[in-house]
């Protein structure tokens, strides 16, 4: 039997009733906070809200998930799990270079323009975050960043170096968000969202 939450009279079986009602009103209000911000935008969600969506106190939803940048942090952490495994899938994939970082940036983006209003609002706040939210949120982009690292390498027909893989990363992280933001505002498609991540981030030595 695993032990996985401590109570103060000792540990707590993670099936216990306790933990269980905690793990279900955490989901209500995270689902809560998600549907509010896809309908209204981040800058509108209000913690008393969420309350009265989960039913229970201000206070209630501050112990269980934290403030508005913990929450959304947690939504960001949720999303990027669905991204790391497009990505995943990517890697052993035989199409060359320039293929395979198109098709996948437009899964990516596929999967994005559906949450558009979550993920935007998690990108433009990751230069506020601050303590232990932002060690967890650099720990979520650098694990992101060596994936797409190992896609790079399985895609090229010669090595990269270190330098290159770091800046290539980088071209396609930020392209990525131009892209996005081309979505958010109707000038392009899909298709040109994605033609527009790999003219940014690749160029003539690599392809």
């Amino acid at each position: 039997m695993s032990v996985v939450v401590k109570g103060k009279r000792g540990p707590v079986r993670p099936d216990a009733l306790n933990v269980v009602r905690g793990h279900q009103t955490r989901g209500r209000i995270l689902a809560a906070a998600r549907a509010r911000i896809l309908t209204h935008g981040f800058e509108a969600l209000r913690l008393d809200d969420l309350a009265r969506d989960a039913g229970i106190t201000k206070a209630a939803v501050i112990k269980s998930v934290g403030g508005k940048a913990s929450i959304l942090l947690t939504l960001g952490d949720e999303d990027r799990q669905t991204r790391l495994q497009v990505i995943r899938e990517a890697i052993p994939l035989r199409t060359g270079l320039r293929r395979r970082v198109q098709d996948l940036a437009r899964r990516l983006l596929e999967l994005d323009v559906a949450r558009l209003n979550v993920v935007m609002a998690y990108i433009g706040y990751m230069w506020f975050w601050t303590g232990a939210d932002h060690e967890r949120a650099q720990g979520m982009l650098d694990e992101t960043r060596t994936l797409l690292e190992n896609v790079f390498t399985a895609a090229s027909t010669s090595p990269l170096s270190p330098e290159r893989l770091n800046l290539l990363t980088l071209r396609m992280l930020s392209s990525y968000v131009v892209g996005l933001r081309d979505l958010r505002y109707g000038r392009a498609t899909l298709d040109d969202a994605a033609r527009l991540v790999v003219d940014l981030t690749l160029d003539a030595d690599v392809e």
